[in-house]
């Protein structure tokens, strides 16, 4: 066969035979094994190679080319060309066709060839073959240029709207990894920098800003071309150059005549960009390639402190950047940008400037302040661009670098930055809240300063002459935003006394100024004003703490402030010859306000006498005596604020009427007359408020000045809110139920949509304490609240020709609401509401307590009923009268018997059970049941209760449940109400088919009653008496006698287990409780099945348990170990489930798919039910506590019973099970351990079942955990040995699994249990037991203990040892050591900086070394024994921490622990450390030693 292809060769090499024929005959040739001649794949590879170096020779056309192209990419795709064949020879690419490939690449791109993919195929296959990619990566200038071109191949195929090929990316990935290589094995960085200017930085800058845009795909790409590029730029090599480039370009440094051309082609590069030459390659507009890498360039070379440890070399860079941008010092030269682009390249720049702490002042003084003047410059160049949406960042930079650059231009700056912007209605929210951020930074850093009176002088400087240049509108005050209103009062609040009065002169002396040309400087006097009533509110002279001279000195500025200032410009506006405008108005009155509230403040420091007397009927005498300013000039301002359509100057006028309030109010001499002023005060707040909005911009505003149209309603009830727990008694019932009918129409308004902030306001508002401690405010709110609900109920049209009968039940609930919101339960004497009340109540018996009446549908909107609910739901918490209690529970259970709306009547029920349940609980000694007819009140419940479980709303029906299980323990413990609940529970029983709810609640409150130690013996007869008579009644429902398969409902085993708790042994049947069990039993073997009836059963076998009371047990040990049996079962089956709901598939499932690959078993599933919740076990007193019982009722009210009810099975199972271990004899509780280490054996690991000695661990720590017998605890001493070691049986199986979840799922808890039976101390575990615990941590790997839990647990178990095991320690310190250097090796290795980044890391982090802290004080604690081997600990230390960098954080938590071990460290161990530790590692340890001796070590002087 041979020599049939003899001539293939030939043919290959003739020109006369056509292209298509000869690429047939090579492919063929290539793969075929049958075609044989020397070298075969090399020549194929070298025609194929010379066809397309030799284009022209070989006359080939481009599909001719193409075909080649296609021809080759098949060839190297192959198996051949990648592995060397039977010669063991490597085929050999020439450089001359990867030169070709790397030209074609773009070229055939450009002339939009179609073999461009098989270019792209063909290099890919070459860089990634083994073999092949050498000819790529041996040359760093070809990988260079090949890396450049495959960059602008992705960047046209983007900028050409086209989809970028996976082979593109993959191609990019390729040669992005092999040029990190060759570009670190470089041993000239110098080139390497030129290289990648010249060919890269371009190519690079602009896939990094086309990457986020069009192509996600390729971020992480352009990262690592990022750092390729960095690494180029900023290696260490480089720095020198740096420095005597920007020396001599910028510091024009004479002695440096040499600059580096790299450095300067770097440069020059980008400012041929910013100035729009033509540069190769260059797609996008260079501008902004140049501006957005300038600031990147600039941040990552001081990231990389190429500029060392002179902080002037970055400050030259950051000059250097700014003349590129045509920014030069002491010149204004032509910006290459626009001023939008210059100003936001700056603000970046100057940030990056604060970041790395370029700027120092002292230093900067002595170098003849160059900064500070380039610095100044800047901010000149920067005001010219005020438009700019980075204006506020940079003068927030250039503020926080220095104030002074600032100051020499803050009249300027303010006129432009703060005065002359547009009000705040026309300034769009992004520009508001950069100017808010630097005025508040302005005055922080002024107050810090202690400069306050400085700035203020220079903002009043500012503002005048900006007044005086005719800048500003006549119609536009300078805005004072509520965030700088708030931060000016902060820092008033925190002035110096002298300071404060300093400040409080140049207000009056701005006033002063302004005062006689007032007319034109309306809009500055505004803005003066209101930053003077911001001063005035928060200034702190009114206080104990000012000294007597600066008490005095207050007092000549408040008089000389209302004689300068509010006198004359009071008498200013009533002048009938001037025309004033509003603003003066409203300054006039803020101004009044604000000094009145001070001066009422001031007067608590002057005696009564000379207090403001506010006693008069007529408001404006009151005013007389608080400002000495005339009544009839307060009329007539009078007159003229409220005039007006301006709303706020009527909030204003209502503030001041809040004084003449206050003043009546701090008067100690008050006559009974005032009370009448009080009230008629509060009437004058109340008395315009209109209609409220509901939009949200009535919400009401934190300044005055922001009140308008929209808000003042709001705003005036919400000042008469604050006002009324400052008048507690003397505001009379009529003013304040007008002012909560107000209140309760707004929050129950139809108009109002769910969510609405402005009734959300309201409700905050009610709920505040000051409110609710008004006993007076809280009946009115609840009248209110009925009287709203009243008016809501539609209105029943009488037919007059028939007669109405007078007791149908049509007009009940209309009558009973007209009862509960009648005026008595305000303004009547307590024997008043007492006999309204027995109405009330004789009402609620006769019509709504009847399960045969059906109540009326009421047609009520929800919202509007939801309101009236939530009114007195804010009033439940509050400890107001008995009556108000019983007068909302019977209005509430009253609406609860209705037909509500079908819109959300299950729902609203709900909420108004929530809400009776909640009343209950906080009826204290109040009468309720005494009121109501507890017969027909239990029997409407068990039939409401009844009814809902028919139509399956369980989540109502658990919390109905709640409710009369409440309202049975506050019967219980009314003692007079006993024997009437144990009758109606009688006759409920009588009366049912079923066992009502109501007889189990009622047991079971009882049996908890009896519980109690005050309880008589009169009580206890009694209540044995009637459950006596209870019990027989439930025999004879139960029919035991005659029946032969006994089936008992939940309510059954409920009701029997109470009855079992409370009556005496002998009166029951034993024959009954064993069937009982029997029963229980039975219904735990299928525990998944109803959940209602498994908790009974638990709980009744858990009273039966401990029952105690008996000479012969109730329970047979026969039946006592099949108890055993069913509970461990079923206790291994929450732990071996696989029928699990989905919201019980949580992440921590991954830990057991984990377990489940390692061990070999696939149906290991996960079931945590409550781990952080322990079960407080029985003692041996006999009293239980019941955990369970408690989280049910919890349950209940949250709504999750039904979902989650297996959580409260799992607690009731390990009650039940404490219970019964309790109750074991000595023989039966030494079986039980029996089967409990048999569980915990190696055998159960080995079949790979170990969730099931997860189950028994939790066993054996409640039996550990238990108060036991002597006996008993000798039987746990036996046991514990053995199953010690199992637990070392199971890690040493354990210890070479390597998954992470895998530990922490089944090794830990195997820790955690070790731990509890240590900190028992020797009595429970022997000295060699304990030495197998510390064997335990040694197999934990070490890839897990750098995890919080693993590392938790370990350190758990060292610490235990160390405590209660000290002697076993001592004698095996050096394994104890070992373990504790792996803890702390781990630690160094968690908290590396370089890994460690979320919070919740670094909070782990920092927790493991506080426990880690704990254990070396303890070790630190026995010196001598521990004291020669800390050297090995410090050792240990310095050489891990040498490998990484700790962060902060970590470091500062650490280092205690590393000092406590360098305390028992001697002069000859430290002495050993400097000698023995290797070179890096000692100066580590230097470091170390130098700060424990300056921050740590006693040296015995303080």
């Amino acid at each position: 066969m041979a020599n049939v292809y003899s001539g293939i060769y030939t043919k290959l090499k003739d020109r006369n035979c056509g292209i298509k024929d000869r690429l047939k005959l090579a492919k063929f040739a290539w793969f075929s094994d049958k075609v044989i001649f020397p070298n075969k794949e090399q020549v194929l590879i070298d025609f194929l190679s010379g066809l397309l170096l030799n284009k022209k020779r070989s006359n080939l056309s481009e599909n001719e080319t193409d075909l080649v192209w296609r021809c080759l990419y098949e060839v190297l795709q192959s198996k051949k060309c990648h592995i060397p064949g039977k010669s063991r020879q490597t085929l050999i690419i020439k450089p001359s066709i990867c030169q070709v490939l790397c030209n074609s690449i773009l070229l055939e791109y450009e002339q939009k060839s179609g073999c461009i993919g098989d270019i792209v195929a063909c290099a890919l296959a070459i860089i990634r073959s083994p073999t092949l990619s050498y000819v790529f990566t041996s040359k760093y200038e070809f990988l260079v240029k090949f890396l450049r071109n495959v960059l602008l191949l992705i960047i046209r195929t983007i900028q050409d709207d086209r989809v970028v090929s996976p082979e593109y990316v993959q191609l990019l990935q390729k040669c992005i990894s092999a040029y990190s290589v060759s570009q670190r094995a470089q041993a000239q960085q110098e080139k390497v920098f030129q290289s990648v200017v010249d060919f890269l930085l371009v190519p690079i800058i602009l896939l990094e800003n086309d990457a986020d845009q069009k192509c996600p795909e390729l971020k992480d790409c352009a990262a690592k071309l990022g750092n390729v590029l960095d690494q180029a730029l900023f290696h260490k090599e480089h720095h020198p150059f740096y420095e005597s480039f920007l020396s001599t370009v910028v510091g024009k440094d004479e002695t440096r005549h040499k600059v580096s051309k790299t450095i300067d082609n770097l440069f020059k590069l980008l400012s041929s960009l910013l100035n729009k030459q033509e540069v190769q390659d260059c797609i996008r507009d260079p501008k902004t390639i140049a501006s957005h890498y300038l600031t990147v360039f600039f941040e990552h070379f001081l990231s990389y402190k190429c500029h060392g440890e002179k902080p002037l070399t970055g400050f030259r860079l950051f000059v250097h950047i700014c003349s590129l941008l045509g920014v030069k010092d002491s010149e204004q030269g032509e910006l290459r940008l626009s001023g939008e682009d210059v100003v936001a390249v700056v603000s970046s720049l100057l940030t990056s400037v604060l970041k790395h702490d370029i700027y120092s002042q002292p230093q900067d003084a002595t170098e003849g302040n160059v900064q500070l003047r380039f610095y100044s410059h800047i901010l000149v160049v920067i005001m010219q661009h005020k438009q700019s949406s980075f204006f506020y960042s940079c003068l927030e930079s250039l503020l926080e670098l220095n104030h002074v650059i600032i100051e020499t231009k803050m009249a300027a700056l303010l006129q432009n930055a703060w005065f002359g912007v547009p009000s705040k209605e026309h300034l769009a929210e992004s520009r508001l809240e950069p100017l808010e951020s630097f005025v508040s930074r302005l005055f922080q850093t002024y107050s810090r300063l202690r400069q306050m009176p400085k700035l203020l002088a220079l903002l009043f400087t500012s503002l005048r002459e900006f007044q005086q240049s005719g800048e500003s509108p006549p119609h536009q005050s300078p805005i004072l935003s509520d965030r700088v209103s708030l931060e000016f009062g902060e820092i008033v609040e925190s002035l110096p006394q002298v300071v404060a009065v300093d400040i409080w002169r140049l207000f009056l002396e701005e006033f002063q100024d302004y005062m006689p040309e007032l007319g034109h400087k309306v809009q500055k006097f505004l803005f003066v004003a209101k930053f003077f009533s911001v001063y005035l509110s928060h200034v702190r002279v009114a206080d104990y703490t000012v000294t007597h001279l600066t008490r005095s000195k207050v007092k000549d500025l408040m008089a000389d402030t209302q004689s300068k200032v509010l006198t004359l410009l009071v008498e200013l506006i009533v002048n009938d010859k001037v025309d004033v405008g509003e603003s003066i108005v409203f300054s006039a009155l803020l101004l009044c306000f604000t000094w009145g509230e001070l001066n009422l403040l001031l007067e608590e420091f002057v005696p009564n006498n000379e207090r403001s007397q506010c006693h008069d009927p007529n408001l404006y005498r009151n005013l007389e005596a608080i400002f000495t300013i005339s009544s009839k000039t307060w009329k007539k301002l009078h007159t003229l604020a409220t005039s007006r359509a301006q709303k706020k100057n009527c909030y204003l006028w209502k503030l001041l009427t809040t004084l003449i309030l206050k003043a009546v109010l701090a008067d100690k001499e008050m006559e009974v007359g005032d009370n009448e002023c009080v009230g008629k005060i509060v009437a004058r707040l109340v008395a315009d408020i209109n209609k409220i909005s509901y939009a949200e911009e009535s919400l009401v505003p934190q300044m005055f000045w922001d009140i308008s149209d929209e808000n003042y309603s709001l705003a005036s009830l919400d000042l008469v809110m604050r006002v009324i727990p400052l008048c507690g008694s003397l505001i009379g019932p009529g003013t304040t139920q007008q002012i909560t009918n107000l209140v309760v129409q707004v929050i129950g308004s139809e108009e109002a949509k769910e969510g609405c902030s402005v009734q959300h306001h309201l409700l905050r508002k009610c709920s505040t304490s000051a409110l609710l401690e008004s006993v007076n405010w809280t009946a009115c709110m609840m009248s209110s609240a009925f009287q709203s609900l009243r008016s809501k109920v539609p209105k029943k049209q009488k037919n007059p020709h028939k007669k109405m009968k007078p007791d149908s039940s049509t007009w009940a609930f209309e009558a009973l609401l007209d009862i509960a919101c009648d005026s008595v339960f305000i303004k009547g004497s307590s024997s008043q509401q007492t006999e309204k009340l027995r109405d009330l109540s004789n009402l609620f018996n006769d019509r709504f307590l009847d399960v045969n009446k059906k109540g009326i549908n009421l047609g009520v909107n929800t919202s509007a009923l939801m309101a009236c609910v939530q009114v007195i739901e804010m009033l439940v918490p509050t400890d107001h009268a008995p009556n108000e209690k019983i007068r909302g529970f019977l209005g509430m259970f009253a609406l609860l018997t209705q037909e509500l709306s079908q819109e959300d009547g299950e729902g609203t029920m709900d909420r108004i059970v929530i809400l009776l349940i909640r009343i209950v609980e906080r009826l204290g000694q109040t009468p309720l049941f005494h009121s109501v007819n507890m017969d027909s009140y239990i029997n409407w419940l068990d039939c409401i209760i009844a009814s809902k479980k028919k139509l399956g709303f369980w989540k109502l029906v658990h919390r109905l449940e709640l409710l009369l299980e409440l309202s049975c323990r506050v019967m219980v413990t009314e003692f007079q109400l006993l024997p009437e609940l144990l009758r109606a529970t009688t006759k409920a029983l009588q009366n049912s088919k079923t066992v009502p709810c109501s007889v189990v609640v009622s047991l079971r409150e009882i049996s908890q009653l009896l519980k109690r130690p005050y309880v008589k013996e009169e009580v206890i007869n009694l209540c044995q008496t009637g459950v006596l008579q209870l019990f027989h009644h439930l025999k004879s429902h139960l029919n035991l006698a005659k029946t032969t398969t006994r089936t008992f409902s939940a309510s059954h085993l409920q009701a029997l287990s109470a009855v079992l708790d409370i009556l005496p042994a002998d009166q029951l049947q034993q024959g009954m409780v064993q069937n009982v069990c029997d029963f229980c039993l039975e219904v735990l073997e299928n525990s998944k099945g109803d959940c209602r009836r498994t908790s009974a059963s638990l709980g009744y076998l858990e009273t039966v348990c401990l029952c105690r009371e008996t000479e012969k047990d109730l329970l047979t040990p026969e039946i006592k170990l099949t108890l055993w049996r069913t509970l461990k079962k079923v206790f291994y089956d929450f732990f071996i489930s696989d029928k699990q709901t989905p919201s019980q598939r949580n992440e921590s499932n991954s830990g057991h798919n984990s377990v489940c690959n390692a061990l070999g078993k696939q149906n290991i599933k996960e079931v945590d039910y409550f781990h952080e919740d322990p079960v407080v076990l029985s003692s041996q007193d006999g009293v239980k506590e019941h955990t369970w019982n408690w989280m049910r009722k919890k349950m209940i009210f949250e709504g999750c019973l039904e979902r989650d009810g297996r959580k409260l099975i799992f607690k009731q199972v390990q009650s039940t099970i404490g219970a019964l271990i309790f109750s074991l004899d000595a023989n039966l509780f030494q079986t039980v351990i029996k089967t409990l280490l048999s569980d915990c054996s190696l055998k159960e690991l080995a079949e790979d079942d170990f969730n099931r000695m997860l189950a028994s661990l939790r066993l054996w720590s409640q039996v550990v955990q238990n108060e036991l017998s002597e006996e008993k605890g000798a039987v746990v001493v036996q046991a514990v040995e053995e199953i010690m070691v199992n637990f070392q049986s199971a890690m040493i199986q354990l210890k070479d699994i390597r998954d992470v979840k895998v530990t922490l799922h089944l090794m830990l808890p195997l820790l955690n249990c070790q731990t509890e039976m240590l900190n028992f101390g020797p009595s429970l575990m022997s000295s060699q037991c304990a030495a197998m615990a510390l064997q335990s941590c040694g197999w934990i790997p070490s890839c897990t203990l750098s995890n919080f839990p693993a590392f938790q647990a370990v350190c758990a178990v060292l610490t235990s040892l160390m405590v209660h095991h000290t002697e076993t320690v001592l004698k095996v310190i050096p394994t104890f050591i070992s373990c504790v250097n792996r803890l702390m090796s781990s630690i160094i290795s968690f908290g590396n900086q370089a890994t460690l980044s979320d919070p919740d890391s670094i909070s782990d982090a920092k927790q493991c070394a506080h426990l880690l802290h704990k254990l070396y004080a303890l070790i630190a604690s026995h010196k001598q024994e521990f004291s020669k081997v800390a050297v090995y600990m410090t050792a240990n230390y310095v050489t891990e921490v040498q490998r990484v960098t700790l962060h902060p954080v970590v470091k500062r938590a650490l280092l205690p622990a590393v000092y406590s071990i360098l305390d028992i460290c001697d002069t000859h161990a430290v002495s050993q450390l400097h000698v023995v530790l290797s070179q890096g590692v000692k100066e580590v340890f230097k470091m170390l030693y130098a700060d424990y001796l300056k921050y740590h070590h006693y040296t015995g002087k303080v």
